[in-house]
């Protein structure tokens, strides 16, 4: 019980770093004294919050969610990456015994577990506002947890935060269960989650909940319905439009006139001051960095700074490509080429250094790095697939395997295209179209044309704006593109693939929870 109540003082000293909370030396010899008193709150949450960075796992929840999608793929290169997990998740070969599932499904359920141990103790304070906004805020991470699960998985055991007897085995939700409990639980804690400006940047707001329960409306028939069309699901499309309007009309948020800048080193000031809803925090003095995503994703030779030890990993996929207006300025920005020596967004081609010098492969035989289009996803070459740096580097740090950027969950263009969406779907396709270019003209985009106006440009909008944030998987089951042929993955996928199995350890662990059809248990 010691070792659980300092775990909860190193993740509290964590967590003072990113937001207003003060640190104050604490007595860990005693740990209940410490969850019982209520000027230690933000230790208690701690770990509740400190969860969200798993979101961004590049060994989980994120590679898990992105490479089962056109967006990201991470191709063998000779004795490189050679894992068939890897291989088995874009080719949508995957079986209960792949690994970045099962990381994937623990990391939730963790994510739950943390929350209930957070939400027991908050529960033993005094119920000042202070405590009960916190609850509410946990409320939501679990809230976000149990969403998850419930989308890639469509089952999962939880236990309410009230229940001790550990003896008897959790409840497994159905995915309509699921959505029901995710639904009262958001529309609980909205009444008392606090406003942008009323909490520090980085804590959970009355927006972020209102935007995850319209996600659920969003995905309503999905969840209710039957693959791959779902059209016979329960729509809730109006849901999902009132809520967005509650979010603009709190007068909170605006899209931000600079898409690049929400993605820079340094991003928390303008992020905070424009679109984030709901951010992630990392800060590498503190030792809390995020993934290093141009550390993941450029070639060996491709150097600059601090950055002298890249893995020459992710890349993305002409399918995910072809989408694109490459003219988009959310494709590409120059603004740190002179200081790294390629642009932020899609690297295609010849990559030069910082001095516009050519770059050659690691060895030297192969010639010149040129990024080309295509790659194979069993036996790629060093310079194979489109490179992605959506997360810009600090060319300047000294902490080169990490990131420094917040990552940004949620923003206030989901807003825009969610009820773009519902409103096209509804038959409002006025509405959707100026909801779609009000964002467009902020991008300094061309405005598209009513006649040419569909579900697929609504579909590839999704695209442009929130690639490599993790939201692709949903986009494609609800749009129906999930289950398509694409670049080396020449078959069409079974419905029945668009959950993922439940992990054989996982059913190993509470024989009250069965594998999804289609599945054979390993």
């Amino acid at each position: 019980m010691r070792n659980r109540y300092i775990l909860l003082l190193l993740a509290a000293l964590m967590f003072a770093s990113c937001s207003d909370l003060k640190e104050e030396i604490l007595d860990e010899q005693n740990g209940s004294d410490i969850v019982a008193n209520e000027k230690n709150v933000g230790m208690i949450v701690a770990p509740s919050y400190a969860y969200l960075r798993d979101l961004q796992s590049r060994t989980g929840v994120w590679y898990g969610i992105e490479t089962s999608t056109d967006e990201v793929a991470l191709p063998t290169r000779g004795a490189a990456w050679n894992n068939p997990d890897y291989r088995s998740l874009f080719s949508h070969d995957y079986d209960p015994l792949n690994s970045y599932l099962r990381n994937t499904w623990n990391s939730f359920m963790i994510g739950l577990t943390k929350c209930n141990v957070s939400l027991q103790n908050l529960e033993k304070l005094p119920q000042t506002d202070l405590v009960k906004t916190y609850i509410a805020e946990v409320r939501f991470i679990r809230a976000l947890c149990m969403y998850q699960l419930n989308d890639l998985f469509g089952k999962f055991p939880f236990r309410e935060s009230t229940e001790f007897d550990y003896s008897k085995s959790p409840k497994i939700l159905s995915r309509v269960e699921a959505v029901d409990r995710i639904e009262k639980e958001l529309k609980e804690i909205i009444p008392t989650l606090k406003m942008k400006g009323e909490v520090p940047y980085g804590r959970i707001t009355r927006a972020a909940a209102q935007l995850l329960l319209a996600k659920l409306y969003l995905n309503n028939q999905v969840y209710t319905g039957t693959a791959p069309t779902f059209a016979d699901g329960a729509a809730k499309w109006q849901q999902v439009i009132d809520l967005c309007n509650e979010i603009e009309k709190s007068g909170k948020y605006v899209l931000a006139d600079d898409y690049w800048k929400l993605y820079l080193s340094d991003n928390a000031a303008y992020s905070n001051q424009t679109e984030t809803i709901l951010p992630v925090i990392y800060n590498s003095a503190a030792g809390i960095g995020g993934t290093s995503w141009v550390t993941m994703s450029l070639s060996y030779n491709q150097t600059f700074g601090a950055y002298t030890n890249n893995l020459n990993g992710y890349c993305t996929t002409p399918t995910f490509l072809d989408t694109w207006d490459q003219s988009d300025p959310r494709f590409k920005d120059d603004r740190l080429k002179s200081q790294t020596g390629f642009n932020l967004g899609f690297l295609v081609g010849q990559q030069f250094d910082v001095k516009g010098n050519p770059i050659r492969t690691r060895t030297p035989d192969d010639g010149l790095l040129i990024y080309t289009k295509e790659f194979s996803l069993t036996n790629s070459s060093e310079g194979a697939g489109v490179r992605v740096i959506k997360y810009a580097p600090d060319p300047n740090t000294t902490y080169p395997g990490s990131s420094e950027n917040d990552f940004q969950y949620y923003r206030y263009s989901d807003v825009y295209l969610m009820r773009a969406e519902a409103k096209f779907r509804s038959g409002n396709i006025d509405g959707a179209l100026a909801d779609i270019n009000e964002l467009r003209g902020k991008r300094r985009v061309n405005l598209i044309d009513k006649a040419d106006f569909s579900l697929t440009k609504i579909y590839n909008e999704r695209g442009f704006e929130f690639y490599w944030e993790g939201s692709r998987r949903n986009d494609m089951v609800r749009f129906n593109k999930y289950c398509e042929p694409r670049y080396e993955k020449p078959k069409e996928t079974p419905t029945y693939k668009i959950l993922f199995p439940i992990p054989t350890s996982a059913l190993e662990a509470n024989p009250l929870l069965k594998q999804n059809e289609g599945y054979v248990s390993q």
